[in-house]
């Protein structure tokens, strides 16, 4: 690469959003022509620094370094847009991309993608875990996951009457249709991590949640399935 190469590559990167189709040994012949241009410079500054010639020269290695530096960060910067698309499930051709720029390009996408599924860690996406509430290792899982991305917890007293049951509990309202069930614990319990929040169950709470997790709690013989009578 010639310097009036490396001049057109940026009027031409500078003029348009998309990449535009260079050389694959581009950041190669850039190096190049930098390596170059000091040596040029430094050969003349040797030989005569007073002169009209190293005076060019020392210019036109300013000139070098400024635009291939420039290019890099407007290819970069393309790169990013292309890889933060990416992440978020388009599509891109990676025809005009150096070797440099694909590994960067698959870096970027990688390190968004982990940063989107951040919030996927706890909340809504969060599963439900569930200590050795049995004593055996069969007990000691995470239950599944289970499209229980609805899950606020109910808890509340019991108070029995009559035969009956008034059951006064504390709650958000759940955010999508998942069954909630309620069940009355029947011994203190470890605490149990659910996609919302935690639970910290005591004997004799009566708590309204998932399905999922409270037929786990049920099979174990930690909880009984509570219905309010008249």
């Amino acid at each position: 690469m010639e310097f009036e190469g490396l001049s057109s590559v940026y009027r031409v990167e500078s003029k348009s959003q998309a990449l535009s189709d260079v050389s694959k040994d581009l950041y190669h012949a850039m190096i190049k022509l930098r390596e170059k241009a000091q040596k040029d410079h430094d050969a003349a500054l040797a030989s005569d620094p007073d002169s009209i010639m190293c005076e060019g020269l020392s210019e036109r290695r300013k000139r070098v370094n400024s635009l291939s530096q420039k290019i890099v960060d407007l290819r970069m910067e393309k790169v990013i847009i292309m890889a933060l698309r990416t992440s978020m499930g388009s599509s891109a051709s990676l025809d005009k991309l150096t070797p440099e720029e694909r590994e960067y390009y698959a870096h970027i996408v990688a390190l968004s993608e982990k940063h989107r599924s951040m919030i996927n860690k706890d909340g809504k996406n969060r599963k439900y875990v569930i200590p050795d509430i049995s004593g055996s290792a069969e007990a000691d899982t995470a239950v599944q996951d289970s499209t229980a991305q609805g899950s606020d917890v109910v808890t509340g007293e019991m108070n029995i009457e009559a035969g009956g049951a008034i059951v006064e509990m504390r709650s958000a309202v759940p955010d999508d249709d998942e069954e909630l069930i309620v069940i009355r614990i029947l011994e203190d319990l470890p605490p149990i991590a659910g996609p919302e929040f935690d639970y910290d169950l005591k004997k004799e709470d009566v708590v309204r949640m998932p399905a999922a997790l409270a037929n786990t709690l049920i099979k174990h013989e930690k909880a009984v399935l509570f219905r309010v009578t008249p």
